[in-house]
């Protein structure tokens, strides 16, 4: 009976847990989650229009996951992190209206692919998409914060970011490099990606404050219209934390080109 007893306790406990992950964690407040299930994707994207779909993240890329997870939440003040963020899921890939995606996010989570170096998935991309999506979230509870029609006004005169579809329509169609692009520099716009929504626009650029590509800093001396966005989104991430000024996000520059 007490052999019975231990059997039947060992299974509840097995089946309350079937979907953990012993690498999942916590950090600064927020579940850092390398376990999957369908159930992580809200009820309205598991519909037949969004169809969410991902897959477990492979087990040799939780460990170096982690810990590019940790160096960019340390990035945030806990009470920022706890008003605004749950959970960031990591999977190996996952797809929405049958488009593969790098990142997205919900009201309170975020959904990150990373799938080996070989594929990519380097340390500064997984680093730069947490930042991309969590500026979503910011923005998206807080457009106050931001002065809009300033940076519009930034864009050249005539200026229309050009995917309706939010970002989805520049992923299905191969136009989503996140690069910088001097000729689009000169237009205010950062990478290729960045054309396609004006969220967009900001996630691109704030992934750039937080862990900045090779020429960035540079493109924002170099660009006025470039540098009054930058000068606008550093604003915006103040109201969230007064040490979020210039010269805290330049020193994340690894290249030379943010030093002051």
């Amino acid at each position: 009976m007490k052999k019975n007893h231990l059997l039947i306790v060992m299974l509840l406990l097995c089946s309350g847990n079937l979907f953990a992950n012993f690498s999942d964690t916590t950090v600064k407040g927020v579940a850092v989650v390398f376990s999957y299930s369908a159930s992580i994707f809200p009820d309205s994207w598991r519909t037949v229009e969004i169809n969410a779909y991902g897959k477990e993240i492979a087990s040799a890329e939780i460990d170096r996951t982690k810990e590019v997870a940790i160096k960019a939440l340390r990035k945030y003040p806990t009470p920022l992190l706890t008003a605004n963020l749950k959970a960031i899921y990591f999977l190996k890939e996952m797809e929405f209206f049958k488009t593969p995606f790098g990142g997205t996010n919900s009201s309170d989570n975020l959904y990150i692919t990373s799938d080996g170096l070989t594929h990519g998935y380097t340390n500064d991309y997984i680093e730069q998409t947490i930042h991309h999506e969590f500026s979503s979230i910011l923005f998206r509870n807080h457009p106050e914060y931001l002065d809009t029609a300033a940076w519009n006004k930034a864009n050249e005169p005539g200026f229309v970011y050009n995917d309706a579809a939010g970002g989805v329509g520049a992923i299905q169609n191969n136009q989503s490099s996140q690069d910088v692009d001097t000729i689009l520099c000169k237009k205010g716009i950062l990478t290729q990606y960045a054309l396609s929504a004006m969220e967009n626009d900001l996630n691109t650029l704030a992934q750039n404050l937080f862990c900045p590509n090779r020429g960035f800093w540079k493109a924002v001396e170099k660009y006025p219209r470039l540098k009054t966005k930058v000068i606008l989104l550093i604003s915006f991430y103040s109201r969230f934390n007064p040490a979020y000024r210039e010269s805290y996000f330049r020193k994340f520059d690894t290249y030379g080109d943010g030093l002051l």
